[in-house]
């Protein structure tokens, strides 16, 4: 009741909070036990209230699209379970769940998101290779940070693993065939070797993963000069990528994995022999892998006070870097008093001093811890204007964006098909708000994963009633009083918004194997391809030379066809020769002209007298005989004459 009213009070009071979605309603966000008070702008300079960036709404896996459905998800008094009306909207049956908090604030500040994309090789020398990212964010002082991170993060994180795709890809030198290339390297990017370090894929995509936390904490602040306050969120993402998994994690959302042993199945009746009962297997044979750390003041006030030890100014006189085994007071002035500071383990004693009676930058203890008094979390998204209570310190220096990154190489599981325990050897990857993990244990959640799957061993949705399941145990039902209780214990159950993911790793591998299966067949066809156009190149230059080999015999055979041809119609047709020609068709003249002077000596010898005109007339019929044979008949002559002499 008093929540409501303290709402109601500072939505009257305080006109610049967001607007309802499809009402011109504002409403006030505290969050999860963050303290609001942001001091940004939150109007124009002509006094206009800056607009959201993203429309509030929910996961669009949700479907909820109408401003009734919306607001029927918000009800405070009967706090819907709401999960997807689709479940094939979400990869490998994954299951998710959420319900609005209590009365906090007026709208559920969870966000859950999903993405499956491609990485693409722009040379298609490789196989592309697939990845799939889930996200929740949990959003304080407003729900803007968490929408922003739910639209927007998964572009930023695509962009970081294309940055190193090349590296990222299989390399031909990897393939287990040799490649299509027989293993050579791309030229266009330096290879690992070449590196003064060696650098490995995990540490490539932990890289893609912390530059994108950052870059995602640093577009909501540019966002600020445009945009109304975002407030901040804390974000837990998993990525599956490469037969393997990560999780990043910053805040105090939490990522457990959920895993069960086969032997006690195995074993079960035996056991059920030697005790005379039949035992619990998943009682004893269930437990969690955790695979984030919490991020609050009390995990991290080493770090925040060594923070605030080298930076002194940050702390503009109001706080002391400095922790102690009680509270000190001013009547405790001048005695010791047992403390430490900084990095310090073990505690000391020290003089209290007017300026121990600061406030300390972490004071409190478990979920009551906070920073500066203001913020119950250390790491996140946004805060970029969120002032400490009542002094007007900037809280964001303390708080920074880095993810703690663990990972899972799921290629190294060993699991026998025949035990039937896919989800317990991979594990169920159960990601979930601090509104779950506040009054619900690692080791209960993993029992009620395995519970609820053993209800449904074979039904599709199975993990969205794991989620069911886990959100139902936290808000518990409400009593005559208006209170939400535990079902099983009777104690406060959780009045914050919850959000569950419920991942099976198990079917994520086994998508992976078949990936892997048809990389290896496509490679071996590649590398086939290639043998059969080299082969075939080979085939080509050989049957080019053999072309190319007949046909200068085809020309020569044809030079000799066209001489002869010519000869032939030479006498016909045959122009006059040339000089050359005629000086050697002409020398052979000298003998023949011999053969006639030799008839004239021996006439001269047999004939006493003789007449000069008849020999004058003899010799002109021979040169006109002569002047009438051809070229070659004179060679021929030639030729003749000279085996006569």
């Amino acid at each position: 009741m008093f929540s409501n009213f303290k709402e109601r009070f500072i939505s009257a009071i305080v006109p610049d909070l967001p607007p309802l979605p499809g009402t011109g309603e504002r409403s006030g966000s505290s969050g999860g036990g963050h303290h609001n008070s942001h001091g940004g702008r939150s109007r124009f300079g002509g006094g206009q209230p800056m607009p959201d960036k993203f429309p509030y709404a929910r996961p669009p896996f949700l479907q909820l699209l109408t401003p009734d459905e919306l607001r029927a998800s918000a009800d405070h008094n009967v706090r819907p379970i709401i999960v997807p009306r689709d479940i094939n909207l979400l990869p490998w049956g994954t299951g998710y769940a959420e319900c609005v908090n209590s009365g906090k604030s007026e709208w559920n500040e969870d966000q859950g998101a999903f993405c499956r994309q491609v990485l693409s090789d722009p040379e298609h020398k490789h196989p592309d290779l697939p990845y799939t990212y889930f996200g929740i964010f949990d959003g304080h002082a407003g729900y803007g940070a968490a929408l922003a991170a739910s639209h927007q993060f998964h572009h930023i994180l695509h962009e970081k693993l294309v940055d190193c795709l090349e590296l990222l890809l299989p390399r031909d030198s990897e393939s287990p065939a040799g490649g299509a290339e027989g293993g050579k390297l791309n030229p266009t990017f330096p290879h690992p070797i070449y590196f003064q370090r060696r650098v490995t894929k995990d540490e490539l995509i932990i890289g893609a993963l912390e530059s994108a936390f950052f870059n995602m904490d640093s577009l909501i602040a540019q966002d600020s000069d445009r945009y109304r306050d975002a407030g901040g969120c804390t974000a837990c993402v998993s990525l599956f990528i490469d037969g393997k998994m990560y999780v990043a994690n910053a805040g105090d959302s939490r990522a457990v994995l959920c895993q069960r042993k086969a032997t006690v199945k195995r074993n079960l009746k035996e056991q059920e022999a030697e005790a005379g009962i039949e035992p619990d297997p998943l009682e004893a044979n269930c437990y969690p892998v955790p695979f984030s750390a919490d991020h609050t003041p009390e995990t991290e006030r080493e770090r925040l006070l060594n923070v605030a030890r080298l930076k002194p100014h940050l702390m503009g006189n109001q706080y002391v870097a400095m922790e102690y085994a009680k509270r000190p007071h001013i009547k405790d002035m001048g005695q010791r008093i047992l403390c430490r500071q900084g990095t310090m383990r073990g505690w000391t004693y020290k003089t209290l001093t007017r300026d121990d009676l600061r406030i300390p930058v972490v004071n409190g203890e478990g979920k009551r811890s906070r920073l500066l008094g203001t913020l119950g979390v250390t790491r996140g998204f946004g805060d970029h204007e969120l002032l400490a209570i009542n002094t007007g310190i900037q809280i964001k220096p303390f708080l920074t964006p880095h993810p703690d990154v663990r990972q899972r190489d799921l290629t190294q599981v060993v699991s026998i098909p025949d035990e039937d325990n896919r989800d317990g050897d991979y594990g169920v990857l159960v990601m979930a708000t601090d509104g779950l993990w506040d009054v619900s244990e690692n080791d209960a959640v993993a029992r009620t994963v395995f519970q609820t799957l053993s209800k449904y061993p074979t039904e599709k949705h199975r993990y969205t009633m794991v989620a069911q399941e886990l959100v139902a145990r936290a808000r518990g039902k409400i009593n005559d009083s208006g209170h939400w209780r535990l079902a099983d214990s009777k104690a406060a159950a959780t009045v914050d918004d919850i959000s569950v993911i419920v991942i099976p790793v198990g079917q994520y591998y086994k998508e992976h194997v078949e990936w892997t299966q048809n990389y290896k067949r496509d490679l071996e066809a590649k590398r086939r391809q290639a043998q059969a156009n080299m082969a075939q190149e080979a085939v080509n230059v050989l049957n080019g030379v053999i072309t190319e080999e007949a046909h200068v015999v085809e020309e020569e055979e044809e030079g000799e066809v066209v001489v002869h041809e010519v000869a032939k119609t030479t006498p016909k047709t045959s122009p006059q020769p040339k000089k050359s020609e005629q000086k050697l068709e002409k020398a052979p003249e000298p003998e023949e002209e011999l053969a006639p002077s030799l008839e004239r000596v021996q006439l001269e010898d047999t004939a006493t007298a003789s007449s000069e005109p008849p020999a004058a007339e003899q010799e002109k019929d021979n040169d006109s005989n002569k002047d009438a044979t051809t070229p070659r008949q004179q060679q021929a002559k030639g030729r003749k004459g000279k085996g006569k002499h």
